[in-house]
């Protein structure tokens, strides 16, 4: 919550600069854990991240759009669009042509919003290839160390990026 609110803040100071951690991408050892995530990132983390002004950070929306699953959950048709969508950048420009668009009544795709968070488990791990992405929390350990680096390697690509690591209740920054 706290990385999505201070990306949101670093975006309303920087704009597009900060676009490569923007995106969260949650990795996950196993459907289990992806899914009671994802029942509280659709309430919990979506109503307390409207309110984080409250604790000096920024305020954050999570849109219709927003939150995405790379599991084996999902059907194949859906995976080539969701990676697109992955590729769409915050960008203080298309966030105002889109919200011209809304004011005057104009469709918008879903596909031309980007993602927020995507929720992934080790089907990330090989042939997702995005650079802008930046940002990643690892939930428990990958069984192997060969997992954990493919994982981890999804994101840094073109800019730097930043790996949390969550272990037994504690977060290791790497």
């Amino acid at each position: 919550m706290a990385t999505l609110s201070a990306a949101q803040y670093l975006y309303e100071k920087y704009g597009l600069s900060v676009d490569p951690y923007m995106t969260l991408v949650g990795y996950f050892n196993a459907l289990r854990e992806l899914g009671g995530l994802r029942r509280v990132l659709d309430d919990a983390i979506r109503t307390r991240l409207r309110q984080m002004d409250k604790r000096g950070l920024a305020n954050r929306q999570l849109g219709t759009y927003s939150i995405e699953e790379l599991t084996s959950r999902i059907g194949a048709t859906q995976i080539p669009e969701i990676l697109d969508r992955l590729g769409a950048t915050f960008d203080p420009a298309h966030d105002e042509e889109r919200k011209k668009k809304r004011k005057s009544g104009q469709k918008i795709s879903p596909s031309s919003y980007p993602i927020d968070v995507l929720l992934a488990t080790n089907m990330i791990s090989v042939g997702v290839d995005v650079p802008r992405l930046g940002l990643m929390v690892v939930e428990g350990q990958p069984k192997y160390t060969s997992e954990y680096i493919q994982a981890t390697s999804r994101i840094g690509r073109r800019y730097p990026g930043w790996s949390l690591q969550c272990i037994t209740g504690r977060v290791h920054v790497t």
